[in-house]
């Protein structure tokens, strides 16, 4: 059995679909199996996929005959799939450093209480040319899940992009199911899920290259205000039972998202109940701490 499955979602990358899948199989930790998705492409994405059929690491094609409507779909399905004790869902227009998996299965080996795995990453535009560091945290660190969603998670997703992770395949099929229903910040909520359940480790080394252009979906989140619509949503999928917030960093949560809330408009406010549920929710929880 693999200790890893790569998960390749594709949807219409095919301009990139080689430099993707060419950075998996030269990884040099090789006890991996990859399993590739195509959500119903309507470019040439299915000639270049078929080119790897045979290759003894692919271990699944699966073609959508139909489109999904959701990014997410696709995780779900390519979780079920998967075998690997750890998984690596690896966006088909993204690549990786040779060294990618090495480093994080050694990490994930110092720290057995850590569901995800991550390493930092620079963007890369469509042409190829590198930019800046995109990483929120720029120190190496091993810390507990319910604090990385109390001082971090609770107002930002701080894995920019889920191809610089590895990610327990038992905990995210545990967790998988309801983030299909998200355009975009399905993921945030997946990790905000997955660290009420195991912590997290991060190695700084920039060994993911994450791709940054026009069309791409963290870009048209950004601009049609996906992070508030649907972000201010990860609120309601923390049970303060379990992440137990100081003050200074609840009050923090709160009046950035009043912040979000206050700039937005009307669709955005229509959220203010979300956020009142959370303070509403803090306060009876806190009374039994």
């Amino acid at each position: 059995m693999p200790q890893v499955s790569v998960i390749i979602p594709n949807y219409n990358h095919a301009r990139y679909l080689r430099q993707r899948i060419d950075s998996i199989l030269t990884q040099t930790y090789t006890n991996f199996e990859v399993i590739i998705l195509d959500d119903c492409s309507t470019d040439n994405s299915k000639e270049i996929i078929e080119t790897y059929r045979g290759n003894e690491k692919v271990s699944k094609i699966l073609c959508n005959e139909t489109n999904s409507g959701s990014p997410f779909t696709q995780w779900e399905k390519g979780i079920a799939e998967a075998t690997g004790q750890w998984i690596w869902i690896a966006e088909s227009d993204d690549y990786a450093g040779p060294n990618f998996l090495e480093t994080l299965i050694t990490l994930a080996g110092q720290y057995k209480s850590a569901g995800i795995v991550f390493c930092g990453s620079v963007w890369v535009d469509d042409k190829g040319n590198a930019g800046e560091d995109l990483s929120i945290h720029r120190q190496s660190f091993f810390r507990k899940g319910t604090d990385e969603i109390s001082g971090y998670m609770s107002i930002q997703c701080t894995v920019q992009n889920v191809s610089s992770a590895i990610i327990r395949r038992d905990i995210a099929a545990e967790i998988i199911s309801g983030i299909k229903q998200y355009k975009a910040c399905g993921d945030w909520i997946f990790y905000v899920k997955l660290l009420q359940r195991a912590d997290m480790a991060f190695n700084a080394q920039k060994l993911n290259y994450f791709r940054w252009y026009h069309h791409n979906l963290s870009r048209t989140a950004r601009e049609n205000n996906y992070w508030l619509t649907e972000g201010i949503h990860v609120l309601e999928n923390i049970d303060l039972a379990k992440v137990k917030f100081s003050l200074k960093e609840f009050l923090r949560t709160v009046r950035f998202w009043q912040r979000q809330i206050k700039a937005s408009n009307q669709a955005g406010k229509q959220k203010q109940g979300v956020l009142n549920s959370f303070i509403k929710r803090y306060i009876r929880e806190k009374v039994t701490w």
